[in-house]
């Protein structure tokens, strides 16, 4: 970067509003102070930081950013130490491939981007920005930061993507060097919402990813001298016997990150080349009980609080691994808690204890299954019974004879809709009168991963036709408001960021419990469904999709196609 005229710097600071005197007293500040020159320039308070801000980077020839403008993901933010970014005054606010963007007042500093790049191994790309603005940014994202020098790796530890070309395997791991990259690897999950974290060995290297809003995405890479200690770690972290590799291993792990505690429930499995670790975090302070907040539609919502809040019958939430079964169900325990009645739930494992519900934890290498533990349920007086899934005929005919004797029954099944729920359960061996006298609403739900609120635009690709298509109406595709995220730093430019549950909801009422004594073929029952009131998991899609909340693309990607769907107005709008 080219070092300016003196006379030009002087020439456009005086065109927004500095005196000759002021450039003295800033030359003095710099001078007594070290402060540095956007600093000084700020101080005076004699133009707008902005206009400030975007005068020196015509000037120096430098990209600028306004950090009031922008979030900056925490995950980016913490690879780089606390300790260096307060030093040097910057913030890391994006990563490209193996360069690092940070925002300095202080862009030709090059001793702060050698430092930068001694630390972190990445190249180091600079842009100017408000000094006030990155003092503000450095209180924000670093307040309640773990002690980033604590959990830094050295670069022999693992592999950016500048060291790639590095050989492989040449390096010794010592004890201090694997704790701090097994504490780094937790504390990325924590930072950026993972849910769970892939530890994955292969020939040559090991790699790191994490699950973030449905996706795995890579983080690193580690050498492969590090892998039996990194495993060892971990293992010994989840006191699970590390001498044990030949058999799969089921564990709990709790710990301290930065001063919250975290659960993790651990799986080690073998493969060709190790054990394959997967943890995924039971983050207690991330459970979203209130029901208000999971996603449902209003009326969706008064069906199922409805349907939770009568004496009796069994309310079953469907769906598969990773669509929220589990916090909707908790969700609904937290409503239904009361000092008066006595709820007890049998789970595999118990992922998050709620005061004032007894929780049994399944222990199948006892005997201790869903069948055994609803039977001693019933002994115990209970007025709500949570079963954690149904598998199996035994556990499905106790939880319906505990529905039809007063009781509560909540649980959850692994079908792809509502109405394959009735099909599943019959399928099983549940007699149908016994069916229809004991369910009362079946939920299934999946997660749609949200459209980027940061860089939200218009898409242009779908059109009126592409909807009607779909099964809008021509008033409802008029309506429709289709958006996309176009891609930003806060959402990594995959214009997606967090998720939100769509859900179909079907109330057994009397159409319905007749065709399924009937035993209508799954495809009539379906319809019958629809008629009765229900709207599907890709009506649900779109509507969200219509408001703007999805894109097209996911509403159509994670839903089935309803056939022969008679449009409505109601439906489509």
């Amino acid at each position: 970067m080219a070092a300016p005229s003196r006379n030009i710097l002087q020439e456009q600071l005086y065109a927004i509003g500095f005196s000759p005197e002021d450039l003295k007293a800033v030359q003095l500040d710099m001078e007594v102070t070290k402060a540095s020159m956007t600093q000084a320039l700020e101080k005076l308070n004699r133009a707008n930081p902005r206009v400030i801000i975007d005068t020196l980077g015509v000037v120096w020839g430098c990209p600028v950013v306004h950090l009031e403008d922008r979030d900056v993901q925490q995950n980016i933010v913490d690879l780089v130490p606390k300790e260096l970014a307060v030093n040097f005054r910057f913030i890391p606010i994006d990563r490209s491939a193996n360069n690092l963007i940070v925002a300095t007042g202080t862009p030709q500093n090059s001793d702060m981007i050698k430092a930068i790049q001694l630390r972190t191994n990445f190249f180091v790309r600079t842009v100017l920005a408000s000094e006030a603005r990155i003092t503000e940014a450095l209180a924000k994202y670093y307040a309640n930061s773990i002690n980033m020098a604590d959990l830094k790796v050295d670069e022999s530890g693992y592999e950016s993507e500048a060291s790639k070309r590095k050989e492989i395997g040449g390096d010794s791991a010592d004890d201090a060097g694997i704790t701090r990259l097994a504490n780094y690897i937790l504390q990325q999950c924590l930072a950026t919402g993972a849910s769970d974290i892939h530890v994955e060995p292969y020939e040559t290297e090991m790699r790191i990813r994490l699950r973030i809003d449905g996706s795995l995405v890579e983080i690193q890479k580690v050498k492969l001298a590090w892998k039996e200690n990194l495993l060892t770690k971990f293992k010994i972290m989840a006191n699970m016997n590390i001498s044990e590799k030949r058999l799969p291993q089921d564990a709990n792990m709790s710990i301290s990150i930065g001063g919250k505690p975290v659960d993790f429930r651990v799986n080690a499995c073998p493969t060709a080349y190790g054990e394959k670790i997967v943890m995924r975090i039971l983050d207690k302070s991330s459970l979203q009980t209130d029901m208000t907040k999971l996603g449902f539609d209003l009326e969706d919502l008064r069906k199922f609080q409805e349907s939770i809040h009568l004496a009796n019958g069994m309310v079953l939430v469907t769906g598969p691994t990773g669509s929220g079964k589990t916090v909707t169900l908790y969700s609904a325990m937290a409503e239904l808690n009361k000092v008066t009645d006595n709820i007890t739930t049998a789970e595999d494992p118990v992922e998050f204890t709620l005061p004032g519900i007894n929780q049994v934890p399944i222990r199948n290498d006892i005997g201790l299954n869903f069948a055994t533990a609803l039977r001693a349920f019933l002994r115990q007086d209970p007025d709500i019974i949570m079963v954690g899934e149904i598998r199996d005929l035994e556990t499905a005919e106790i939880a319906i004879k505990a529905a039809l004797t007063g009781h509560m029954v909540l649980s959850t099944l692994h079908t792809n809709s509502a109405p394959e729920t009735v099909t599943r359960l019959l399928n099983m061996g549940v007699e149908p009168f016994n069916l229809v006298s004991a369910l009362t609403c079946v939920v299934a739900q999946r997660l749609l991963r949200k459209n980027c609120v940061r860089c939200l635009v218009p898409d242009p690709e779908v059109t009126v036709q592409m909807l009607m298509d779909l099964g809008f109406t021509a008033s409802g595709a008029q309506k429709a408001t289709p958006m996309k995220g176009k891609g930003c730093p806060t959402c990594n430019n995959s214009g997606e960021k967090g998720r939100i549950a769509i859900h179909e909801v079907l109330v057994m009422g009397q159409e319905v419990r007749q065709a399924v004594s009937d035993k209508v073929p799954p495809m009539e029952l379906k319809q019958v469904c629809m008629r009765a009131g229900m709207r599907t998991l890709r009506q649900a899609a779109l509507y969200k999709m219509s408001t703007g909340l999805v894109s097209l693309r996911e509403a159509v990607n994670g839903t089935l196609a309803d056939n022969n769907i008679e449009r409505s107005d109601q439906d489509a709008e």
